[in-house]
């Protein structure tokens, strides 16, 4: 059962600037690619605070102790990707496990995927490929802070030991928490909402002639940019128990700032100079030849507060800082035509 949504809507580049600005993930910015490559890092799970608009995000002092290499690919070129002939994207990870998806009017759907589990009575390893009937609700679009949660059923089939079954679970979702995020090892900031979701599934298994039902439950809290294909950074708690297993894995995960790091956001858009930055009283703005005029420009502070809009007409223009307090701003830039640019411009007097 699948919860009406509105159509995916292309990039806007918006802000909410009711009480406080935020981001809005659409298909045009977030769905995935065919090729993208990229690296990310594991560390020790911290505990996601409440959720709220206007947040800091600090994960300056997790420390990585694992890395995981990432690639979105087409699933024709896959050797199980037959199984999947609706997929358009396979997410591996290096491994045997690949997560098969596809982009619907309701947003990112999760059609089929490859797990492994280890049964640690038996010291044994078992495959499986699930084909979901009813697909999963991933990450409905278009979404913003405070949206309605969503609720999926999802069911799939799959063969382990010779034997087939049926999963059955449901997910639910909702954008808890919006505001800025520091990246582990990181000082800036990057503007994020944070989807949070929890799965929770039951898996029937018959491993060597003994049935067993497995209960699996996963809470992620994902943190997505406007330019996100993939999220910045999340924190998951994932539990897999019955009587002859129970697995649990708890981590915090972010992308590596050299495979798709915060640079990203700049290239998904319109570049624009800032010079110089850091600033102290003046910042000269020069925009990129591809911009149609006039240029809405929006300034927010770290707390979403904003700071100044104008109106830029001109190739270049100067911009008077020396009133606001030090700190990180975002720069949002909107051409006639609707097509974006964000920046961030560092203020110390």
């Amino acid at each position: 059962m699948k919860l009406g949504r509105n159509a995916l809507i292309a990039c806007t580049c918006h802000l909410a600037m009711a009480a406080h600005a935020q981001i809005t993930l659409t298909e045009a910015n977030n769905l995935p690619v065919v090729g993208a490559t990229f690296v990310a890092h594991r560390g020790n799970y911290v505990a996601p605070e409440p959720g709220g608009a206007g947040l800091l995000f600090n994960f300056n002092t997790s420390i990585s102790t694992s890395v995981v290499n990432y690639q979105w690919q087409d699933p024709a070129s896959l050797p199980n990707g037959a199984q999947f002939p609706a997929a358009e994207l396979a997410l591996t990870n290096g491994g045997a496990d690949t997560v098969f998806t596809t982009a619907t009017t309701s947003g990112m759907e999760r059609i089929g995927d490859t797990q492994t589990i280890l049964i640690d009575l038996l010291a044994e390893e078992f495959h499986f490929a699930t084909a979901y009937s009813d697909p999963m609700l991933e990450l409905a679009l278009p979404i913003s802070y405070n949206d309605a949660p969503w609720t999926d059923l999802f069911s799939g089939t799959f063969t382990v030991d010779g034997t087939s079954a049926t999963r059955n679970g449901s997910i639910t979702g909702q954008a808890d928490a919006w505001g800025y995020l520091i990246v582990p090892g990181g000082a800036d900031t990057v503007e994020v909402v944070r989807v949070n979701t929890r799965i929770t599934e039951t898996i029937p298994l018959n491993i060597s002639g003994i049935l067993i039902t497995a209960n699996h439950v996963r809470n992620t809290h994902a943190y997505y940019p406007m330019w996100g294909k993939y999220p910045l950074l999340s924190t998951v708690s994932d539990s897999l128990t019955s009587m002859l297993l129970n697995q649990y894995d708890h981590y915090t995960e972010w992308l590596d700032a050299t495979a798709v790091g915060v640079q990203e956001q700049r290239a998904a858009g319109l570049r624009f100079e800032l010079s110089p930055n850091p600033t102290a009283d003046l910042a000269r703005v020069i925009m990129p030849a591809t911009a149609k005029g006039p240029v809405e420009l929006t300034v927010t502070d770290l707390h979403g507060a904003v700071v100044a809009r104008r109106s830029i007409t001109g190739r270049s223009t100067l911009i008077q800082t020396g009133a606001w307090p030090v700190g990180v701003y975002q720069l949002v830039f909107t051409d006639r035509e609707g097509q974006c640019g964000v920046e961030r411009l560092v203020v110390a007097h």
